[in-house]
């Protein structure tokens, strides 16, 4: 071994050259054993699929993570199907109202026309002109 009389440009550059060599070493060896961890785990991979209750642990472990998200899609789902229930309910309701409104009105319109033909309420032009509008509407609305 060499005698060591200073810090010298080759001490420095050995040193330097060791601390090189010593981290490609490690790099080397941590990827040897990362591909050997990997292909021992590929190789366990292979034997639990291989083995006739692997479905059976997969499906298990799908629904214990997935059964709580079911179970709120399917509460959410009754809840939409009832406000939909409830507002086809309240369009029919509607509708309903709407139509005994119209007969109601059409009623309403009709003895009013009939009034302005027949009725006595006079010859004056103001009359004539609402009851020629009010049969316009009512021709082209009923």
């Amino acid at each position: 071994m060499p005698t060591v009389e200073g810090l010298t440009p080759t001490i420095v550059w050995t040193t330097i050259y060791g601390l090189v060599a010593l981290g490609l070493l490690f790099l080397i060896v941590y990827r040897v054993y990362d591909a050997v961890r990997t292909i021992v785990e590929r190789h366990k991979q292979k034997q639990e699929a291989s083995k006739p209750d692997f479905a059976d642990k997969v499906s298990q472990k799908v629904i214990k993570e997935l059964g709580p998200r079911l179970e709120d899609l399917e509460d959410n789902l009754a809840k939409d199907k009832k406000r939909l229930e409830n507002h086809e309910m309240l369009i029919s309701n509607m509708r309903t109202s709407q139509r005994e409104i119209h007969d109601g009105l059409s009623a309403i319109a009709k003895f009013m026309l009939v009034i302005s033909n027949y009725g006595n309420i006079g010859d004056n032009d103001n009359v004539k002109r609402a009851s020629v509008e009010l049969q316009k509407f009512l021709a082209e609305k009923l």
